[in-house]
């Protein structure tokens, strides 16, 4: 899978707090199949992150185009 989003710490502790789970932060990154879980929900939060931000291309941007 090539095309992966590296995922750290930080991105894993934000997706805890976002998911309103029991426990602490530090306790899911150490957990190995709570860690796999959260690191793919915060892959595919910023993969939809990532898709609702749309980049024009040039023509578009020369034309003043940006809708």
């Amino acid at each position: 899978m090539a095309d992966r989003i590296p995922v750290t710490n930080v991105d894993i502790a934000r997706e805890f707090r976002l998911r309103h789970l029991a426990g602490s932060p530090v306790a899911a990154i150490t957990n190995p199949a709570l860690r796999i879980c959260l690191v793919n929900c915060a892959e595919l939060r910023m993969k939809h992150a990532k898709s609702e931000q749309p980049t024009p291309d040039g023509k578009r941007l020369a034309a003043g185009d940006t809708d």
